[in-house]
């Protein structure tokens, strides 16, 4: 199973495409840069599942897919 989530803001380079799920990333002045990185771990570990870029566009937005088992 699949589920897509799209945004509509700034997008992101593909040279930070991974760089995103790190703990502490962010582009904004405020924030602490866990969201991603939360959200990969709680997919990954306790869901068995993966989340990752599936395609951005600078000035259009971000579609992550999350890919689950069964």
């Amino acid at each position: 199973m699949h589920v897509d989530v799209t945004d509509t803001g700034k997008g992101i380079p593909p040279s930070q495409h991974k760089t995103v799920f790190q703990p502490g990333f962010t582009t904004k002045k405020r924030g602490w840069g866990l969201g991603l990185s939360l959200t990969k771990r709680i997919i990954e570990q306790y869901h068995g599942g993966r989340i990752f870029v599936k395609k951005s566009a600078q000035g259009k937005g971000t579609t992550f897919r999350i890919s689950l088992k069964g």
